[in-house]
């Protein structure tokens, strides 16, 4: 860069030799001798500027590069560590925004703004070093427009922050509500909401257009940059004909060449500090938005945090403690409240309750997918906050309510857990799990690509599959997540059948509404309001004539409720 700047300079040092040989009196001798190296002098100089200038973007465009590269690897890392209350308040549009457009942006600080930046100081101070020699008074000219170009932009800078703040924000809703729109769209046409649906959207595009235009209001400030220069460039003409005049005929006199080299040496200064404060500053003022935006993601907090001294978790025996357990998403409202449960390793624990009970809370928190507010949980007597994650995780199977499989195949989806597993352990996962039969009648069989979140399957089908990739896991402690609320009453039965010989001394989690699936499990917990109501089989709870009962009674009705005795339970 430093090369290249004095590069610049050079032919207009020539120029300057070969306007003031021309000028009267004309020594030919001298001319003559002096032309040609002048002439080559100006042609080596562009010729090398060309090829220096060609090197020097190649290599500002490959940091650039890289540094988007980097950033975009960093951002995703984080967002592989974040809590899921991240992504409990977070849009998805918004997160992809960030890690796509706003880095895009940013990219403008590494091959524009600092790259600008420094080229253009060293322009500076060659051209203040080399014009000086020449004349400090028309130097100090033009390099004092300088501070208030920059005034000017500042300016720009300062009005057009919030305006591109509210610009990228609202890319950010938009983005979100076309990811929305697209994945819903079959319920938009199924309640004919295309027409509100358009009607929002232009809503949020509109706001796009007014920060657009608001912009483009402020443009004009930048333009009085121009007004700047002419005046500097008028003074130079003034000031630097009267040196003409006045100096003509004394031992040092200031010629035409020298006042062409001014001229020329401004224009080259004050295109790329013209370039810096106009539009490579307006790209500077979005890039450091969307960086703020970015470093949000980057340097936010992860809640669920791994301890530096934390051991590795290796075989376990399945033995589930909660100590005192409560937990809450928002301060002051608490989810779960006082939980103490004690499971012994092979237990089938069945969880019931109504929506909002807690439920799948409670189970979130062996995996440590949130930590506890207050209170421990213990895997075979160890705190899990005392474990590292990914060997507390390799110990857990888990099929949650939220089914959600990648646009990849079938193969693909069921091995995710287990990368390595080979062909037959998937082909009997996926027996297990009710769901070979299904994916045999495909055409590509177990290589068939599966549709974005799975949307070429059914709900049952999808669910098969889910269950199946938490069983090749092989865990020591299976999740099922009200897994089989999407299948049919037979297909819930056969699956409930082949999971029979896997959950023996395995400790099971089982979230489920049907109490036809639960039933037969060693202990059920009622929930409800985030407290345990009550604890018990099937028979202890109906005895009790409780919670369960009516949970009981209002699936079966009183045609198949139990009796004991004279006794009937209401």
């Amino acid at each position: 860069m430093i090369v290249k700047s004095y590069v610049l300079f050079i032919s207009p040092l020539a120029m300057r030799d070969i306007f003031n040989g021309l000028m009267p009196p004309i020594n030919p001798d001298v001319v003559l001798n002096m032309l040609p190296t002048a002439c080559l002098t100006i042609a080596g100089a562009t010729i090398l500027g060309g090829a220096l200038g060609h090197l020097h973007g190649f290599i500002v465009d490959y940091i650039a590069q890289r540094a988007k590269y980097n950033l975009r690897n960093s951002v995703f890392d984080a967002l592989v560590k974040k809590s899921f209350s991240f992504y409990d308040h977070s849009h998805v549009g918004d997160i992809i925004s960030r890690t796509t457009n706003d880095i895009e942006r940013v990219q403008w600080v590494v091959s524009g703004w600092i790259s600008q930046l420094a080229s253009t100081t060293i322009q500076v101070t060659i051209a203040a070093s080399i014009l000086s020699t020449v004349n400090y008074q028309l130097t100090i000219i033009t390099m004092l427009q300088i501070p208030f170009i920059f005034l000017v932009i500042n300016s720009y800078q300062r009005l057009s922050r919030p305006i591109f703040l509210r610009e990228l924000k609202a890319w950010s809703e938009t983005n979100t509500f076309l990811h929305q729109n697209i994945l819903g769209t079959r319920i938009v046409r199924l309640f004919n909401q295309a027409d509100s649906e358009k009607k929002k959207f232009r809503q949020k595009n509109g706001i796009i257009l007014d920060t657009g235009l608001k912009l483009a209001k402020l443009r004009g400030i930048p333009q009085l940059n121009e007004a700047i220069i002419s005046i500097t460039t008028a003074l130079i003409y003034w000031y630097g004909g009267n040196l003409i005049i006045s100096t003509s005929g004394t031992p040092m006199p200031f010629r035409w060449g020298d006042m062409v080299l001014y001229i020329q040496s401004m224009s080259m200064l004050m295109n790329p500090i013209i370039s810096l404060v106009g539009t490579t500053g307006i790209e500077y003022t979005r890039s450091m938005i969307a960086a703020a935006r970015i470093f949000e993601i980057l340097d936010s907090e992860t809640e669920v945090k791994e301890k530096p001294k934390a051991f590795e978790l290796l075989s376990i025996r399945g033995e589930i403690k909660f100590e005192n357990v409560s937990f809450e998403h928002v301060k002051g409202k608490p989810v779960l409240k006082n939980i103490n449960l004690v499971v012994k390793p092979g237990e089938n624990v069945a969880i019931l309750g109504a929506t909002g009970s807690g439920k799948s809370t409670l189970i979130q928190l062996i995996p440590r997918f949130y930590d506890a507010t207050s209170g421990r949980v213990l895997v075979d007597g160890y705190d899990v906050k005392d474990v590292r994650l990914k060997s507390l995780r390799r110990q857990i199977g888990i099929a949650l309510q939220d089914v959600f499989l990648f646009s990849r195949s079938i193969k693909e989806n069921i091995a995710y857990g287990k990368p390595n597993a080979t062909m037959e352990e998937i082909v009997k996962a996926a027996k297990m799990a009710e769901a070979h039969d299904f994916i045999m009648s495909f055409p590509d069989r177990y290589e068939t690509i599966i549709g974005e979140r799975g949307v070429t399957l059914s709900g049952g089908q999808r669910q098969r599959i889910t269950i199946a990739r938490a069983l090749l896991m092989n865990p020591r402690i299976l999740i099922l997540d009200d897994s089989t609320s999407s299948v049919d009453t037979e297909t819930e039965q056969q699956i409930q059948r082949a999971l029979e010989a896997l959950l023996e001394n395995r400790t099971t989690f089982i979230i489920a509404q049907r109490l036809s699936t639960i039933k037969n499990a060693d202990k059920i917990v009622v929930l409800k309001d985030g407290e345990i109501v009550e604890v018990g089989t099937h028979e202890e709870l109906l005895a009790e004539n409780g919670s369960y009962a009516n949970i009981y009674m209002t699936q079966f009705g009183s045609q198949e409720f139990p009796t004991i005795g004279e006794e009937r339970y209401e």
